[in-house]
């Protein structure tokens, strides 16, 4: 069987959930069948795509210092031109928007547009979405609850959409380091009480939540990992309550297995999620959680079983949640092993390659191109 080449177009290769999850696919793809360039329009200089490269992909920076410019049409086109790719995926909002449209112009044989959020998109993305959309041969969903909104609220014919979930490496998560080393980082002990999020430091993120719930938490210590443009407003509201001793802002971390270790509860506030990387990868580490019950995190989170589901934007019922699992040991753990083994099950990074690679043969099969 012949190798069919695949160029993935990405907006941008800043750390986020849609650049871990293409890293993860680069790493498991099947290369004897399938040949991958990936191209971004700007941050080709990233950690991201040092990572992509490593696995011996090449990595192509449109140099855009803009997310629209319209010369990025022009060299995108020339660029497909020269690569004659057999399959372009887009990933990401304005690399799925320039993507299809100037792949068809090009002749790419086959085009797929991943979808990855819901909630955040202002009306005129819609439209754009829905002039565009016909370009796209299938449209990937990260999750149940956004192939439903993208075939209500943008009108994509549910025929044309595809669920292809998130997927983690459970194996590597399974394997934690002890729990002493990063404690004695922040400068607790062993035995303290340690909640926390692995996170893009973003207001759709709300963190802020997180730091109002803590006022109903006595010792219990916060660790946050990761950062953004909130940063800086959020320590200024944990200074401001008087939690500098209970809050511990850890920066963006490359490797979050160790401070997954150092965790009692992985929380996450988003007020919306596709599928959160981080929600999968904590409870692939046995993590129990305390999550709000927003877009794909309902499809991760059974609750009551695997975790617990809370409102959005409510600090008491968060600290609530919390607190239920901070006093039952027991619930921790039962809770902690369903959700290993409910992501070992459906969201296993295995799984999410074999069905990309299933839509892959499928669309080569239908162009007669297999």
């Amino acid at each position: 069987m012949d190798t069919s080449s695949i160029l993935y177009l990405i907006t941008e290769l800043d750390t986020g959930g849609a650049q871990k999850a293409l890293a993860r696919l680069l790493a498991h793809l099947d290369r004897k069948r399938f040949s991958p360039k990936v191209v971004c329009l700007y941050n080709g200089d990233s950690t991201v795509a040092q990572e992509i490269r490593e696995l011996g992909v090449l990595v192509i920076d449109l140099g855009m210092t803009a997310q629209w410019r319209i010369d990025a049409f022009w060299r995108l086109h020339r660029l497909l031109c020269q690569e004659r790719p057999t399959i372009l995926h887009t990933w990401m909002f304005h690399a799925n928007i320039l993507g299809r449209t100037v792949g068809r112009l090009a002749g790419i044989p086959i085009v797929i547009s991943a979808e990855r959020t819901m909630g955040q998109e202002r009306r005129w993305r819609y439209v754009l979405n829905r002039c565009t959309h016909p370009f796209a041969d299938r449209i990937t969903c990260v999750s149940q609850q956004v192939e439903d909104f993208v075939v209500r609220q943008i009108g994509i014919p549910r025929g044309k959409t595809v669920v292809v979930p998130n997927g983690v490496d459970v194996q590597n998560l399974s394997h934690l380091p002890a729990v002493q080393g990063v404690r004695s980082k922040l400068g607790l002990s062993t035995d303290a009480v340690v909640i926390g999020t692995v996170t893009r430091l973003r207001p759709v993120k709300r963190v802020d939540v997180l730091l109002e719930a803590v006022a109903y938490l006595s010792d219990v210590h916060v660790a946050i990992v990761g950062d953004g443009p909130e940063r800086a407003r959020l320590v200024a509201i944990a200074d401001q309550r008087g939690l500098w001793n209970q809050v511990h802002f850890v920066g963006h971390r490359q490797d979050v297995l160790p401070w997954l270790a150092a965790l009692d509860v992985f929380v996450l506030t988003s007020d919306w999620e596709g599928m959160s990387n981080a929600l999968l990868e904590a409870m692939a580490a046995g993590l129990p959680v305390v999550a709000t019950a927003v877009g794909g995190t309902p499809d991760v989170v059974v609750d009551g079983l695997t975790g617990l589901l809370v409102p959005p934007r409510d600090p008491q019922a968060l600290a609530g949640g919390i607190l239920r699992l901070l006093q039952d040991p027991a619930l921790r753990q039962r809770m902690g092993h369903a959700g290993r083994q409910r992501v070992t099950e459906h969201f296993s990074v295995e799984q999410m390659v074999c069905k990309t690679e299933s839509l892959y043969e499928q669309l080569l099969a239908e162009k007669g191109l297999s």
